[in-house]
């Protein structure tokens, strides 16, 4: 695990044995490792002279490990400071690539699907506040739509927002995996008939798909810099959030049955909200993973809760009571 700080395999089991004795000869160490004591000496010394540990004052030459904050405080710097220089480097080739590929300084045109997808993956992973994504079919990237880098960039604290159409939602077995999305943390919301698939990273950068004017046209889309359109487009996703239609999720990912105290279970919030979209029964019972027939269930009974007669009703108490 430490060969990226320059260590070899049998030097970090001597520090990570170290750490356990907290102090040892080079005879305690071999002992330890079941090693000779000249490999052990060979491995202390090799220790030292990285500054991993210090010698304990005393007649026999015992080795302390430093502390690993300590030991490995100048190699984090170092790494620290190429990477500034990376970036710097970065920057000056992302100014002389754009000088020859997107003369207009805002934009640039990618082509093909895996070009396109590669993009989306970029943009993903390089973004360090917030993703804003607006899908609908269909699907021009393979990949495109693949969860793992989203989720690589969730555990580091970046936002994700997403705005599926009401199509995808209508699709057998949930595809693009919506629920399973939105259990991690992805913040999901519905719309219908979205205007054009869209993927925001942070305020940088923006890709869209350019229309294809013949089905067996080679898929184009626009890499957005900074600019005019990229805050205009940054303001339609904002407009669309606001009028679309959340998706939650239980606790446990699934409808509960319960409706203890008056109130809506945790994935009676999800029916609802998928309800409130416009969806059919049997497309809410194919993406909760009910029966159409339990899905009816639900609603008859959340009816019951509210005291109306009618969806519409249902509806319309569920948002004043603040459930959806």
């Amino acid at each position: 695990m430490l060969e990226v700080a320059g260590l070899t395999a049998t030097e970090e089991t001597a520090y990570r044995a170290l750490l356990r004795l907290t102090a040892a000869t080079d005879i305690e160490l071999a002992s330890e490792l079941g090693t000779s004591t000249l490999q052990a000496a060979e491995m202390l010394l090799s220790l030292e002279n990285r500054g991993m540990v210090t010698v304990v004052p005393g007649s026999a030459r015992r080795y302390r490990p430093a502390p690993p904050d300590l030991a490995f405080g100048p190699l984090v710097r170092s790494r620290e400071q190429e990477l500034r220089e990376i970036r710097a480097r970065i920057t000056v080739l992302t100014d002389e690539y754009r000088s020859t590929t997107a003369p207009t300084g805002f934009a640039e045109v990618v082509h093909g699907a895996g070009a396109i997808a590669q993009r989306v993956d970029q943009l993903r992973r390089n973004a360090t506040k917030e993703v804003r994504d607006l899908v609908k079919p269909p699907v021009v990237a393979p990949g495109a739509t693949d969860g793992d880098a989203e989720y690589d960039v969730r555990t580091d604290g970046v936002r994700f927002r997403v705005i599926y159409d009401r199509e995808l939602l209508l699709l057998p077995g949930d595809p693009y995996r919506v629920s399973e999305a939105v259990g991690r943390g992805e913040e999901a919301r519905i719309a219908a008939d979205l205007p054009l698939k869209l993927a925001i990273a942070d305020d940088d950068r923006a890709l869209v798909p350019v229309s294809q004017t013949r089905p067996d046209d080679e898929p184009t889309a626009v890499l957005l810099h900074p600019s005019g359109l990229l805050d205009a487009l940054i303001a339609l996703f904002e407009t669309l959030w606001q009028s679309s239609t959340p998706v939650l999720v239980g606790a446990n990912g699934e409808l509960d049955e319960s409706t203890a105290d008056g109130e809506p279970a945790d994935g009676d919030m999800r029916l609802l909200s998928l309800l409130l979209a416009g969806l059919t029964d049997q497309s809410i019972a194919a993406q909760l993973g009910l029966s159409t027939r339990t899905v009816q269930r639900r609603l008859h009974d959340l009816i019951k809760i509210t005291g109306v007669r009618t969806r519409v009703q249902l509806i319309w108490q569920a948002t004043k009571r603040g459930w959806i």
